[in-house]
């Protein structure tokens, strides 16, 4: 079992994200990169380098890159330049996913970006996917949706696409959050899910909201899951602490 976290949640400089991560127990660190993502490190080969030498430094991995802009430039968009922007975001990321021993990439669709359901059997939707996924599956990345969608509808989008390299990022807490059962979920998208966030709900630390964790670790194991767990729980006033506590409870449980 591999436990991984987002690089924002430690509340510390990028560059000494990777070094105290390690320092807390850790096996990977998340990469998430902003709405500016031209600014980001992974939009430059000196940038991605130092990335590399950072962690290898630490000897801690990289177990997915996590675009949170893309929510601006969804395969659905009606302006067909954005729409063409999000693709292309993605085909980088995916160019560089080997350079860091990445395997997956969180694909996000919150907010102005959510996927409605008329978006499931949209061509436009569906081929901008299809898109993104042609170049994912060169590189041997795994482009993992994660979205308000219940495993029913998830599902429905993957068996348009039918690509080994499109999946789903799960995430117990907005699912039981959402009022989907997380453990029959799981169950249900059972190897669709190509990775985990470690999540509780109402901002509580894991184990303490209102995720049937027993049920949802029970689930975890019959499906045979043995990707990365990746912690996106409350970080609190104190950031190392809180990283530390919710690390201790899936060591402890799953």
């Amino acid at each position: 079992m591999k436990v991984g976290i987002r690089d924002s949640m430690l509340g510390l400089p990028f560059e000494e994200v990777f070094g105290k991560a390690k320092e807390i127990g850790f096996d990977g660190v998340e990469v998430c990169i902003g709405t500016n993502y031209r600014e980001h490190p992974l939009w430059s080969e000196s940038g991605v380098d130092q990335i590399r030498a950072v962690s290898e430094e630490v000897d801690i991995e990289t177990p997915a890159l996590s675009p949170g802009g893309f929510t601006a430039y969804t395969f659905a968009h009606p302006d067909d330049a954005t729409r063409d922007e999000g693709i292309a975001m993605l085909q980088h990321l995916s160019a560089v996913c080997p350079k860091l021993g990445a395997k997956v990439i969180l694909v996000p669709f919150f907010g102005n970006g959510k996927i409605e359901p008329e978006h499931i059997m949209l061509p436009r939707f569906i081929d901008g996917i299809k898109a993104a996924a042609a170049t994912a599956a060169q590189h041997d990345v795994c482009l993992a949706l994660e979205s308000t969608l219940s495993a029913d509808e998830h599902q429905q989008i993957l068996d348009q696409v039918d690509s080994s390299a499109v999946g789903v990022y799960y995430d117990m807490g907005n699912a039981t959050g959402l009022g989907y059962d997380a453990a029959t979920e799981i169950r249900q998208l059972g190897k669709a899910i190509a990775q985990m966030h470690i999540k509780d709900t109402g901002r509580n630390h894991a184990g303490e909201g209102e995720v049937d964790f027993p049920a949802v670790i029970e689930a975890t194991h019959a499906i045979g899951y043995d990707g990365w767990y990746v912690l996106e729980t409350p970080s609190d006033d104190d950031p190392i602490a809180a990283a530390a506590k919710n690390l201790n409870f899936v060591r402890e449980n799953y």
